[in-house]
């Protein structure tokens, strides 16, 4: 019975968004699932390097450069903004407008953090989460940091529209400013404790300009204010990272390098999500031409009704493909080798194939919707006791998860039963305390 409500209930999200209007903007949905797949793709080809090593490639000045082109992550928050102007626009309640976004969020990452708890579980008890298995299931929830923070952004969403109604898009360099700040102490006064407050300031900006998008601030500008952020972006990026030069080259984190701009976010990261977001704005006719095309846009309308269900388990694939190799006794090359290139593409190949089996899976539980409806504060304090979780378990793994082993995080001792203790207890508010108020 359940099986079969998801499946109608995922019809039903599928042939929604495959009917819309005019009035919808495909290319928002264009950009949601772009984003999404590059950063699958980027995770593989790290996880490449760090299986097999890089040989140096990841320290040269054109791969630390690519990295600017590579951090789509800023797309997905900017869409992020857009699709909650839009569902703020009529004014739901608090709980309605929590309740609905956190729901979409939660139940694809409760699936997946289940099935790898069952997983660590069964391979700690029989000793085998070592060596190349242990790093495996430290690394495969590493992605949920991004989850975490998503969750806080839903969380100040209204707060934040309330600002954009009343000062616009003055609030994006306000909090620009408070992320200069914090960039300040924590770089200029070496209290790198500090940064970790960007990781709010940073996003929240960049969540910011998608109302600019919403309400058409963005797109009244045409293609001159485009030009203008994304030049604007590029040269303020280039400023910080090579004129102030206390900012790492780097956008994203890579092998046998110590720093980049994205853990913790900063100002450079900022001024790189504007150039990104420039030029996506200019890529917009040609984009929403592309669109036209019926084959195109049912791929991408399909797409989008999965992007946290790929999000949650790409990395999943890296494993499975992993442990293939492992048991048929394949040593890949390393990437300074001649043919690293060559097996490049099969790699990819085969994790995309790995990851589409798994989604084909799991994909249902993203539009899986339970009909009640509770309070807001159940879902606030729900919200932030589940983002605590998946940032912590992003953090330390499931590695120890039966050894009870801490890690220590920002000088604070915590494991992965934390973690995920605090993650059931925000699924209890959100979803338990909903089945109960009614």
């Amino acid at each position: 019975m359940v099986g079969r409500r998801r499946g109608s209930e995922m019809a039903l999200a599928v042939a929604g968004v495959l009917a819309a209007g005019a009035d919808r903007d495909r290319y928002v949905d264009l950009l949601r699932l772009f984003s999404i797949v590059m950063v699958a793709i980027g995770h593989w080809v790290l996880a490449l390097l760090g299986l097999y090593g890089s040989g140096g490639i990841t320290t040269t000045t054109p791969a630390m450069l690519a990295t600017w082109l590579w951090q789509v992550m800023p797309l997905f928050f900017f869409v992020g903004g857009f699709a909650h102007a839009c569902a703020l626009r009529h004014r739901p309640s608090l709980a309605t407008f929590l309740r609905g976004r956190l729901d979409r969020l939660l139940r694809p990452a409760l699936v997946f953090v289940g099935v790898w708890t069952g997983l660590a579980l069964i391979l700690g008890f029989a000793g085998a989460a070592t060596g190349q298995v242990g790093f495996g299931l430290r690394k495969v929830t590493s992605v949920l940091w991004f989850l975490g923070v998503y969750l806080l952004v839903v969380l100040l969403a209204p707060a934040m529209m309330w600002l954009h109604r009343r000062y616009g898009l003055w609030v994006v360099p306000a909090l620009g400013l408070v992320a200069a700040v914090v960039d300040v102490i924590a770089l200029g006064r070496q209290r790198p404790e500090a940064g970790v407050l960007n990781v709010l300031f940073v996003w929240l900006a960049v969540h910011q300009l998608g109302y600019g998008y919403a309400d058409g601030s963005l797109l009244r500008g045409g293609r001159r204010l485009a030009a203008l952020l994304a030049a604007g972006g590029l040269a303020a990026t280039v400023l910080l990272v090579f004129g102030v030069g206390a900012y790492p080259v780097l956008m994203v984190g890579l092998p046998d390098n110590a720093q980049s701009n994205m853990a913790p976010p900063t100002l450079a990261l900022l001024t790189q999500s504007v150039f990104l977001i420039g030029l996506a704005l200019l890529l917009r006719p040609t984009g929403l031409e592309w669109l036209r095309r019926p084959r195109v846009w049912r791929v991408v309308a399909m797409g989008n009704t999965m992007v946290m269900t790929i999000f949650c388990w790409h990395l999943s694939a890296v494993a499975v493909v992993q442990l293939a190799l492992l048991a048929l006794g394949v040593q890949l090359p390393c990437a300074d080798s001649p043919w690293w290139l060559a097996v490049l593409p099969a790699w990819l190949a085969a994790c995309a194939l790995s990851c589409a089996v798994t989604v084909r899976v799991f994909r249902s539980f993203e539009w899986f919707r339970s009909p009640t409806v509770g309070a807001a504060a159940p879902a606030i304090a729900g919200g932030l006791t589940a983002a605590s979780g998946l940032f912590i378990l992003s953090q330390v793994g499931l590695d120890n998860l039966t050894s009870l082993r801490a890690r220590v995080i920002d000088g604070i001792p915590v494991t992965a039963g934390l973690a995920l203790a605090l993650l059931t207890a925000g699924a209890v508010l959100l979803f338990a305390w909903r089945k109960s108020s009614v």
